[in-house]
């Protein structure tokens, strides 16, 4: 069962998701893009994306791979369903509402693993990092994409309350929960995300 004490702060989700695709995921597309090109995916593979929002990631899918794509916003989910009826996905993906701290998925289940604009999100970030890397197969490739800086700054530590209460995300240092994750850092890369500071770091699983 998902700790009592984590708060997922989700009910803004609902306000967001009839915008999300105007105003917000236009600035994510070179990321989403990025992420999942640096998998190097052979046909066959199983990916899993945490976090998937209203599925606008998935339109970088190749069609010879499959996805389980979650998210804990249902509204989010109901687009992208939606865009699934339409046909814009060329991948088999399979949409479920989930706890990305609880996953719902056995051990070593996928190759890889992508995650975007999430982890700053949820509750934890390392209990999440945790639960991902338990369903990804060893030597599996984790691609993280998110708002990073090295340090928050006096500004980043003034705003980091408004951020958390919006659902837009608090500082994390993902460097640090990666290394206590055991994770290997691979690369580290600047997206373009207009005027914000998106990186991806791509990691291999132990």
């Amino acid at each position: 069962m998902t700790d009592s004490k984590r708060k997922h702060r989700h009910g803004i989700y609902r306000l967001y998701a009839p915008i999300y695709d105007r105003f917000m995921a236009p600035s994510f597309a070179d990321g989403h893009s990025k992420m999942y090109n640096s998998l190097n995916l052979k046909e066959g593979d199983k990916i899993l994306e945490v976090g998937v929002g209203t599925g606008i990631s998935l339109k970088h899918v190749p069609d010879f791979v499959k996805v389980e794509a979650i998210d804990y916003s249902e509204p989010m989910l109901v687009k992208a369903r939606k865009r699934q009826d339409k046909g814009e996905f060329a991948a088999e993906i399979n949409f479920q509402q989930m706890d990305a701290h609880v996953l719902e998925f056995d051990t070593d289940q996928f190759d890889h693993c992508v995650v975007a604009h999430t982890l700053a999100v949820v509750a934890d970030p390392e209990v999440v990092l945790r639960e991902i890397i338990r369903v990804t197969k060893s030597s599996g490739l984790i691609a993280i994409v998110n708002h990073y800086k090295d340090k928050k700054g006096i500004i980043g530590t003034l705003w980091n309350p408004f951020r958390k209460r919006l659902g837009l995300g608090k500082h994390v240092d993902f460097k640090e929960i990666i290394d206590k994750c055991g994770l290997e850092l691979l690369s580290e890369e600047r997206v373009n995300n207009f005027t914000t500071h998106t990186k991806m770091l791509v990691c291999k699983n132990p």
